[in-house]
């Protein structure tokens, strides 16, 4: 049976790439070449390096309207296999779209935007300062020399969380009192607030945790790997029937299965992603280290500074205990698109009533609804460039807007409703126990909108891993030691000097 399970799994990927071939040879898609990719992600730090001022403030407009036709012409004609049956293309060129708008209209890159430098001297979190001298820190804003300029630029573009930017995310944790000091009297945000640099981990430790992380993640990726493959439903087949043993004999309980499905989904983004974002430490922090005099020409950010690597996700429990879903949302999962959803929202609400924009309500209210709307479109988009029967509006993007009205409602609930029952005086623990239920109980039920989506899309398809322990050694049925077959790139023309290059499968 699970050597049926895996040969339907194959046959099914195969299948996906022959449909998608077949659509590019009849034209109903067009491929993504790599040229294409490169010029998408480079065409924005062009416009960023050029100073704003006489003729070329006209530049970022001319700029920011080639990138919103390049990814209009991304998601409406060009597809590609890899990266999930298609959804990071979407996904992807939705955020780009996103972040290219909040440095272009959002924000003034030259007024707004200060990144932390590195003067002289070792970073104090190697050594907690027992035997080196602190290093020097200030804040760095739009340089005047051109090759500054455009690392600087490439520092900022290239980024999610902004560890050494004036926009750190508030979830990264303070920053070391040593680099705070330093700071005062420059950009400082309330988010930043000091701390004993005796609570840093020292970059050995950073890449040694990082290292822990991706195999932690790379073996869970292989262990639910062959997990979902033996359910129909990973595969795509939303129907009841087929459940492998143990999950056959709950059929008659609809309940428990759609608490399997939403679980082990969501446990295979989570790990996902904590897979991936562990090669972030390992690789910078970890070259900037083994060559800290290469890393310190290439760029001023204080690279192997373990501070600038906190972990993707935050504690699960206090906030899950303390503030049910918006703690869940708010403190526990990944921020890496914050910047650009807070930055949507304050220049939405600039655009409102004075009396508007100043009133508390209202900007939560717009922060809440602009920032899952926007998760919401960018998740959608990866499921409209998908080329199986998903449903990106009805699915991820309904999911994620009903996350804001929940919060809202909770919200509501809990300040306003709540302290007029007898219940206003419930113990601490009858408090927690509502949060988790309630928590439970909502994403059971919206849960359904996202991973119905993920399944019929076939993102559980993809093969994560190059190489299966659980399937080299024996341990589950599977094609052995090596998972990825076939190319990944291939040369495609259609006799013209821009539909000719290296495409992606």
């Amino acid at each position: 049976m699970a050597d049926h399970h895996i040969g339907v799994s194959r046959l099914l990927v195969q299948k996906n790439e022959l449909v998608l071939e077949l659509f590019i040879q009849q034209g109903i898609f067009k491929p993504i070449f790599i040229f294409q990719i490169v010029f998408f992600n480079l065409l924005p730090l062009v416009g960023l390096v050029l100073p704003r001022h006489g003729v070329t403030k006209y530049i970022r407009p001319a700029v920011f309207v080639a990138c919103l036709a390049f990814a209009i012409e991304i998601l409406s004609s060009r597809r590609a296999h890899l990266g999930a049956n298609g959804y990071m293309v979407g996904l992807m060129t939705a955020w780009w779209l996103v972040w290219t708008a909040t440095l272009y209209i959002f924000a003034d890159v030259e007024k707004d935007y200060r990144r932390i430098e590195r003067d002289d001297g070792p970073d104090l979190s190697k050594d907690h300062g027992n035997s080196s001298k602190a290093a020097k820190y200030h804040w760095q804003s739009y340089p005047p020399k051109f090759m500054h300029r455009l690392e600087w630029c490439a520092g900022l573009i290239f980024n999610l969380r902004g560890p050494e930017w004036n926009w750190r995310a508030p979830r990264l944790g303070p920053l070391p009192r040593s680099v705070y000091a330093q700071l005062q009297s420059g950009f400082i945000s309330k988010e930043m607030q000091q701390e004993n640099d005796e609570d840093y981990v020292t970059p050995k430790q950073r890449v040694q945790q990082g290292f822990r992380s991706f195999l932690i993640g790379y073996l869970s990726l292989d262990i639910l790997k062959a997990v979902m493959m033996r359910d129909p439903y990973f595969r795509g087949d939303l129907s009841n029937a087929g459940r492998p043993f143990p999950i056959s004999y709950l059929e008659n309980v609809p309940l428990a299965i759609r608490s399997y499905h939403v679980f082990t989904s969501a446990v295979g983004v989570y790990t996902a992603l904590s897979f991936v974002t562990a090669l972030n430490p390992i690789f910078f922090l970890g070259l900037s280290s083994i060559f800290p005099n290469a890393s310190r020409r290439l760029t001023g950010a204080p690279l192997d500074a373990s501070w600038l690597y906190a972990d993707t996700f935050g504690p699960f429990f206090s906030p899950l205990l303390e503030d049910g879903l918006a703690g869940l949302w708010g403190q526990w999962w990944h921020q890496l698109f914050r910047h650009g959803f807070t930055s949507t929202a304050r220049w939405i609400l600039s655009l409102m009533p004075r009396k508007w924009r100043t009133n508390p309500r209202v900007k939560r209210v717009t922060f809440l609804v602009v920032a899952f709307s926007l998760s919401g479109l960018i998740h959608a988009s990866g499921s409209y460039t998908q080329f199986t029967k998903t449903r990106p509006l009805t699915g991820p993007f309904l999911f994620f807007a009903m996350q804001s009205i929940a919060v809202i409602v909770e919200s509501i609930f809990k300040n306003v409703l709540l302290p007029k029952t007898p219940l206003a005086s419930a113990p601490r623990w009858f408090c927690r126990a509502a949060n988790v239920i309630w928590v439970f109980f909502w994403l059971l039920f919206s849960g359904p909108f996202i991973t119905d989506d993920f399944a019929t899309g076939g993102i559980w398809l993809v093969e994560p891993i190059p190489f299966s322990p659980l399937r080299g050694l024996g341990l589950a049925v599977g094609q052995g030691w090596w998972c990825w077959q076939g190319p990944w790139f291939r040369h495609w023309s259609d006799g013209t000097y821009w539909g000719s290059g290296i495409r992606m499968v």
